[in-house]
């Protein structure tokens, strides 16, 4: 690991936002960035996770973030981290890099977006938590109707689009204006209500047993649960026991399928897993095309499971 100090961009006082320039060595690799605040006297620390816009020459990504900052504090002081990823999304870190940038918020008199930012993520997972489903759509109807060009609140309604049925999600999608509809997060929106909303798109993948191509959906007169997992996923594995009961039970009217997320080195362990126990259902995997499906398929984390009905008639996300 190494570390380096440089100081990447000016502040904006009038936006409370700072701009700054990422090598193009570091954001080629760079697929997960760190935030922390930095000061020697820190009686109390607040963490946050809000999303930060990075505008690359060709295209323009947002990319999570975890951020803390000083409660009471009257700035902000960030701290980055920069952390090589492989094909899998948020999972091991092989390497990482540190680069210390030295912008500054003013927490004083912050703007109603940046205050928007700091303070609805945490309201999201410390003060909204326990809500029923019912009870956080009200929530959010009230805080999108409030401020529906919030670029914030899009992405926090992404954030959380698993927690509301189709219909709410819809009707909370329809209070944004026209502009953040059509943002970078209110596009994603819409492609992950067209999975829900549209006959299942299916594809063909390789069948780890027979080796050949096949498309997911086996029989179109059944339901298929469709299960995202990978060796690695240790809630993966735990699982399996009430995946078989429910095998047990359904299987005349639920066909099964395993789809992993394993890269190809790690395909031998996954054959291993599903021999070791002994899982009746097809496993199907994505012959490298780890982001490609995930993207496809809006598999934001594993375990992740869709119910397709009969005919490819539509997917509904499921908890088991």
């Amino acid at each position: 690991m190494t570390e380096n100090t440089e100081y990447l961009g000016d502040y904006q006082a009038n936006t409370n936002s700072w701009l700054y320039q990422i090598p193009d060595s570091i954001l080629d690799q760079a697929q997960y960035f760190q935030f922390f605040g930095k000061r020697n006297d820190s009686p109390k620390i607040k963490f946050m996770h809000p999303c930060f816009r990075v505008i690359a020459d060709k295209d323009s990504t947002l990319f999570f973030t975890a951020l803390s900052y000083l409660d009471n504090a009257d700035t902000l002081f960030i701290h980055a981290k920069f952390v090589y990823q492989d094909t899998i999304r948020n999972s091991t870190f092989y390497g990482i890099n540190n680069v210390i940038i030295s912008p500054r918020f003013d927490l004083i008199n912050p703007s109603s977006e940046l205050r928007r930012t700091l303070t609805n993520k945490n309201d999201l997972y410390v003060k909204y938590k326990d809500l029923t489903t019912d009870q956080l759509y009200d929530k959010f109807y009230h805080m999108i109707s409030q401020a529906p060009d919030s670029h914030s609140n899009t992405l926090l309604l992404y954030d959380k689009k698993e927690s509301f049925s189709t219909e709410q999600l819809i009707s909370l999608r329809n209070l944004f204006s026209k502009q953040q509809k059509q943002s970078h997060y209110g596009q994603k929106l819409n492609e992950y209500i067209k999975i829900l909303t549209d006959k299942f798109s299916d594809t063909k993948l390789i069948n780890r047993l027979t080796e050949q191509k096949e498309t997911i959906i086996s029989n179109e007169n059944k339901y298929t649960l469709l299960i995202f997992s990978a060796s690695w996923c240790g809630p993966c594995h735990k699982l399996i026991p009430l995946l078989k009961e429910l095998h047990e039970k359904k299987k005349d009217v639920i066909d099964f399928v395993y789809i992993t997320l394993d890269d190809p080195k790690q395909l031998p362990a996954w054959n291993k897993l599903m021999k070791e126990e002994e899982i009746p259902w097809r496993s199907l995997s994505v012959n490298g095309k780890i982001n490609e499906i995930r993207d496809q398929y809006k598999v934001p984390s594993i375990p992740f499971c869709y119910l397709i009905y009969p005919q490819k008639m539509k997917a509904e996300i499921v908890e088991v």
